[in-house]
């Protein structure tokens, strides 16, 4: 493991652990931003198959649940997207078919249609037919910029007294869903102590921009940041540009491929090797999503970087994690994180793998 870190390092450790700081402050934020818009009274309409008539708020439809608040109403509550009948809306949503199409306006879906065309968007240019179980996905489009946005934020904490171990991990993500574009940003933190060994410490921050395209190809930019000292990595900083395609696109899994260029630059603690400096790659990525329950869920990123002006060195980023809602947008998490590089710096490590869990609430 490394041991230790030059005095030069010192200022970008602080700069990570500030914008940690901030970032999370920001995720609470928005979390209390949006608790205050649902506070505004709502008259969308939802009926079930069994009769039963909701009126209130629609906050979001995602993986075959259909989030819904009403004013009598303690917390929201999941109703199962295949047994809605009729739902009524004046308000704006931006809602994702299975091919990849996006509209936006007001909804409308019908009891007496046919099953085909029983859901309706009404565009600025006209009305989208299709039927209800090709929607993917509805996310409001409010007024308020603030009130687009989604996120979660978990901490996990292990105590080991009896071996001297302590272990910190702290994550957050915000994310801001538009008509034709969506930007996710994360950024996490871990930190695990022993007796009679080496710190280990490990900062990323992330931010993607999907630009929507036609039927099921997108557009993708990537910033990365990552501080790892078990790779010796004082910091990594990746800027990308890709292309992708959604191969598979329903409420319960889906699979996205992407490819492009990326430029990377590295400073490493040990300023002695020739290894700082920035360089040019070829990267190939996907995304997975696998819902099985309507709690749980399964996602999975894999990115690799293959050199292009140091041929022969490949670097794979890996993170998996599995996540189950306990009650009211409170959840636990397993999370799994991998950093390989073929061709490290010398006295490097190959690789830092970590296994963690946490406790986070969604908003």
């Amino acid at each position: 493991m490394f041991t230790a870190c030059p005095t030069t390092a010192l200022p970008a450790r602080l700069q990570v652990r500030k914008l940690l700081v901030h970032f999370v402050l920001l995720a609470f934020l928005l979390a209390l931003q949006t608790i205050n818009a649902a506070a505004e009274d709502k008259t969308d309409l939802v009926v079930m198959n069994n009769g039963d008539r909701f009126v209130g708020e629609i906050k979001s439809m995602d993986f075959g649940q259909l989030e819904f608040k009403a004013s009598y109403m303690a917390s929201s509550v999941e109703l199962d997207w295949t047994k809605v009948t009729e739902i009524e809306s004046t308000r704006r949503f931006r809602v994702e078919f299975a091919d990849g199409v996006l509209a936006s306006g007001p909804i409308t879906r019908s009891g007496t249609a046919a099953a085909a065309v029983n859901f309706e968007v009404e565009e600025i240019f006209g009305t989208y037919t299709r039927g209800a179980l090709e929607v993917i996905s509805i996310e409001p489009l409010e007024r308020s910029f603030w009130s687009r946005f989604r996120g979660s934020a978990d901490v996990g904490l292990t105590l080991q007294p009896e071996v001297g171990q302590t272990t910190w991990t702290g994550n957050a993500s915000v994310d801001y869903p538009a008509e034709k574009f969506r930007v996710d940003s994360q950024i996490s933190s871990y930190f695990d102590s022993q007796e009679n060994a080496d710190n280990s410490v490990r900062q990323s921050f992330g931010l993607s921009y999907y630009q929507y395209l036609s039927r099921k190809w997108f557009a993708l930019g990537m910033i990365g940041f990552l501080k790892d000292n078990q790779l010796n990595l004082d910091l990594r900083s990746t800027y990308s540009v890709n292309g992708g395609r959604f191969l598979t696109h329903s409420n319960r899994q889906g699979l996205a491929v992407f490819a492009g260029i990326a430029a990377t630059n590295e400073k490493y603690f040990d300023t002695t090797t020739n290894s700082n400096g920035t360089s040019a790659e070829i990267l190939t990525g996907g995304e997975f999503y696998l819902v099985r329950f309507a709690s749980s869920q399964v996602k999975t990123k894999l990115l690799t970087y293959s050199s292009l002006t140091d041929w022969g060195r490949v670097r794979v980023d890996w993170e998996s994690s599995f996540s189950w809602e306990i009650w009211n947008n409170v959840y636990w998490k397993m999370s799994i994180l991998e950093n390989y590089d073929s061709r490290p710096p010398e006295g490097a490590s190959h690789n830092d793998f970590t296994m963690t869990t946490s406790f986070g609430v969604s908003f």
